[in-house]
């Protein structure tokens, strides 16, 4: 049976009797895992196991025993959301300053090979896709998200777009995606970005207050 766990890497002991994965899991997370926290990391021996962006574990039921060696990370969703809003609004201005060029580079290339320069600036946009649709899962429900989810529409047709035309070595249409179905939506992330940010923000002060004044409420009760 498992003897220990090494949360956020601090050593726990465990108490009871635990003798699989999906026990341990569960065992952390009604006794270990704030409501306003989540698993975001997990390795079992070594070995890393797939961790769903909103924190939900799906997981094989492996044995346990008193040498297994289990690791995990918890943090809080509303830091992870304002890390990533700002990893995106860094990134969305990279982009945004490279398209024109890399636009008028593709343009003009008569080679079969992708320039350099445009895979970099694919590679970053790719990587764009994914982390706003990383923010949209952790943001707090009561937030409105139909501009960003207009945003992330956009962004990511202009992304099948991209797609189709690199599978058929289009640079001229490629060039065309850039511009005309990329640039605006990248150009509006930023700001799009400070507000969705500032929502956060807003909702989690509120978050504070109703726990302060709940345990208050608890406190007078006694």
């Amino acid at each position: 049976m498992l003897k220990k766990i090494l949360l956020n890497g601090k050593k726990i002991p465990v108490p009871v009797p635990i003798k699989t994965l999906p026990e341990a899991i569960a065992w952390v997370q009604k006794h270990l895992v704030r409501p306003d926290h989540l698993i975001t990391r997990l390795q079992l021996d070594g070995r890393e196991m797939e961790i769903q962006a909103d924190g939900g574990v799906v997981l094989p039921a492996l044995a346990l025993d008193e040498n297994s060696d289990l690791r995990l990370k918890i943090d809080s969703p509303m830091e992870i959301c304002m890390q990533t809003i700002d990893a995106l609004r860094n990134l969305s201005a990279v982009i945004g300053r490279n398209l024109k060029p890399v636009a008028v580079q593709l343009w003009e290339h008569k080679g079969h090979r992708m320039p350099v320069e445009t895979r970099t600036v694919l590679d970053d946009v790719s990587l764009l896709v994914e982390l706003f649709e990383h923010v949209l899962v952790l943001v707090d429900r009561r937030v409105d998200l139909s501009n960003a989810s207009s945003l992330q529409s956009q962004i990511g047709k202009a992304h099948a777009a991209i797609g189709l035309a690199v599978q058929q070595s289009d640079w001229r249409g490629l060039a065309r995606v850039l511009l005309n179905q990329l640039e605006a939506p990248i150009l509006e992330m930023p700001a799009e970005l400070s507000s969705l940010e500032k929502l956060v923000m807003e909702i989690e002060v509120d978050r504070k207050v109703e726990r302060k004044m709940a345990a208050a409420g608890n406190t007078g009760s006694v």
